[in-house]
């Protein structure tokens, strides 16, 4: 999902800045759509890993 590569790119920069979202949808309620936006950023809010895959596995 395209979405999700920005995030992803995002994160890999430390940016924390403001996030804008927008959609075109007049058959669905504003207050509707922007609850349905803020839970799909949410989900693609995950914590970063403190080290990469493979560095796990070196101290085996």
């Amino acid at each position: 999902m395209p979405c999700e590569d920005a995030f992803r790119a995002l994160a890999a920069i430390g940016y924390h800045g403001p996030i804008s979202v927008e959609w075109e949808d007049a058959a669905m309620d504003r207050l509707h759509g922007a609850a349905e936006a803020v839970h799909r950023i949410r989900e693609l809010l995950w914590p970063l890993p403190d080290a990469s895959f493979d560095s796990a596995f070196s101290n085996q």
